[in-house]
């Protein structure tokens, strides 16, 4: 275990000396500031104002703020769609792909607008390169950008007085893409490449197998020489095309959606130790400078680091659960050493659906990072993991992807479990509800309340939909708890806007399609909604000065409640789902 903890700390020390000096670059780009690159972004950032015909200077009340996103991103929903129904005679489209269905492309679509990337297909064996390239890549760069735009314009909320102003839509989202997710994604897809992910517009290639395998008259893959084969198969395909630049950026824009079925596993996708350190940093790189960015930006890193510890307790305590549970296994495997259990040098535990370059060790770590940063990427299995292992990155999720978060959404969520925080500890307390110097009245209270139980809400919404429809069981490889377990986890991971799945689940039918869909338009949009409205209200209260009865909000008391709060509101809310599926499951092997 020891080996693991000094990984561990590896790789969040690695993330935390990435993510404190970016923390004060995004402040300069956002603030329209010199910086690093400005030199390059300056003249086409004023170059798209004047073709767009945007005032740069303008300062866009929160209704018209939220009115520009909505229609932005309605735009892009139209588009994508269009791009994948029509993918069969668009070029760049080696394999000859048919266009999607219209029930698959709104799927895509609603998911990949709202920065969820949930995918109810396999990329390689389905999507032509202009449908990646053009149609996903450019919307893993936009969303992104609106979250960022999104939660500096609460902060410009939160530190206005009387002032309707949160900035322009346009300017923030220009500045976001030019600035902060453009230059990291080339830097991070050079040495992607580098290490052997291929970049390019060629066919798919064909190479010879290590070892052939046979098939049966079933389908199932068995031994060249097994008797019951009915075919051997000597031969693979070898997906080519522009995956390098999709994958940078599906990491860094807490996108997650793979170019190839099988995700980050893939060789393909990431090829050495060196890939999937970087990568795995980049899940949480810029969600965690955003945290340090608050702080920077409201005058009082106090506040940003009150805000992060509260995180890092949270995604601590989930990260070595899920290491424990899965290194653990079951106890069917454990029992008279029937599996191998580890040891030093060799991975061990629960083994299944895990790559063997990885182990349990990187797996687990990496079921953390992306399902605490809204991610969805995954480099093995989650339906995979032990009951309880499987579990841990559920929660995470339902929380309301709030432990550092998708980019923009994951903070300006946490600010309203603060806000509601700030309100119930000023009422035990008879202090007054205020936060960085603005009084919490009832407004304010109704956004919050919004932003802490929207996810928990579309989440049981959707799975009690899928669970009544009769055809959602054929879908299922499982019965019992786990097959529960399998519709939980999709109707969570669409959400939560995060992406990934425990892949046991055959989500690729109509109805399905349509039930997530919506979920990840929900999730997206209605605390989008609550964020501005709440940022609006904010920036036109007077600052009052701190008091007696004023209650600190960057000390450890004010940390520890505020865990509370998101256990009592987010993680409650869950636990009767959560009773019926991998704890049940859970019992069902020890009892």
């Amino acid at each position: 275990m020891i080996d693991e903890i000094a990984e561990y700390a590896l790789y969040v020390a690695f993330l935390l000396a990435c993510a404190l000096p970016l923390s004060a670059y995004i402040n300069k780009v956002m603030a329209g500031e010199r910086h690093l690159l400005s030199r390059v972004t300056a003249p086409i950032e004023r170059g798209a104002c004047r073709l767009l015909g945007v005032d740069p200077g303008e300062q866009m009340g929160w209704r018209k703020y939220l009115f520009v996103a909505l229609v932005f991103s309605t735009v892009s929903f139209a588009g994508l769609m269009a791009i994948l129904m029509l993918q069969g005679v668009l070029p760049f489209n080696p394999q000859g792909f048919d266009g999607l269905s219209w029930d698959l492309a709104f799927n895509t679509a609603a998911s990949f607008v709202s920065n969820t990337n949930w995918q109810s297909y396999a990329g390689e064996s389905t999507l032509s390169y202009f449908s990646q390239a053009i149609g996903l890549t450019v919307q893993n760069f936009v969303t992104p950008a609106v979250g960022v735009a999104v939660l500096f314009a609460l902060f410009r909320g939160l530190v206005a007085q009387e002032s309707e102003g949160l900035g322009s839509f346009w300017v923030d989202v220009m500045r976001a893409v030019l600035g902060i997710l453009l230059p990291l994604s080339l830097v991070l897809a050079i040495v992607d490449v580098a290490q052997g992910s291929p970049q390019n517009l060629s066919d798919y290639e064909t190479t010879q197998l290590v070892e052939p395998v046979g098939v049966t008259e079933d389908g199932e893959i068995v031994a060249a020489d097994d008797p019951a084969a009915v075919e051997t198969v000597d031969e693979m395909v070898v997906p080519m095309g522009p995956q390098a630049s999709q994958v940078a950026i599906k990491q860094l824009g807490t996108n997650g959606g793979g170019y190839n079925g099988v995700n980050s596993a893939s060789a393909l996708e990431n090829p050495t130790p060196l890939t999937n350190l970087l990568q795995c940093a980049s899940l949480l790189l810029i969600p965690v400078a955003l945290v340090f960015s608050f702080g920077r930006f409201v005058g009082d890193r106090r506040q940003g680091r009150a805000v992060f510890s509260a995180m890092f307790v949270i995604f601590l305590a989930a990260l070595f659960a899920v290491a424990a549970f899965e290194m653990a296994g079951t106890p069917q495997l454990a029992q008279d050493g029937a599996v191998y259990m580890g040891s030093d040098g060799q991975s061990g535990g629960n083994m299944e659906g895990k790559e063997t370059r990885f182990g349990v060790t990187d797996s687990a770590l990496w079921a953390a990072f992306t399902t605490a940063a809204s991610n969805g990427s995954v480099n093995s299995m989650h339906d995979s993991f032990t009951p309880m292992g499987g579990m841990v990155p559920m929660l995470l999720m339902q929380l309301g992807e709030i432990v550092f978060g998708g980019i923009g959404c994951g903070l300006y969520s946490m600010i309203g479990f603060v806000t509601l925080t700030v309100f119930i500890a000023g009422l035990m307390v008879g202090r007054t509800p205020e936060y960085l110097g603005k009084k919490i009245g009832p407004k304010e209270m109704r956004m919050a309340v919004v932003l802490a139980i929207c996810t928990p809400v579309v989440i049981l919404v959707g799975a009690a939909a899928m669970c009544l429809d009769p055809a959602t069981f054929a879908s299922l490889s499982n019965a019992g708890p786990h097959g529960f377990s399998e519709v939980l986890y999709a109707a969570t991971s669409a959400g939560g806007n995060n992406g990934s799945a425990f892949a046991g689940m055959d989500c690729n039918t109509p109805f399905l399609n349509t039930v997530l869909g919506l979920e990840m338009l929900a999730n997206r949009f209605v605390p989008m909604a609550a964020a501005l409205c709440l940022a609006g209200s904010l920036s036109a209260r007077q600052k009052v000065a701190a008091s007696a009865g004023t209650l600190s909000t960057s000390n450890a008391m004010f940390v520890f409640l505020l865990i509370l709060i998101v256990a009592l509101i987010a993680a409650l809310s869950m636990f009767p789902a959560l009773a019926l599926g991998p704890i049940a499951e859970q019992l069902q092997m020890v009892l």
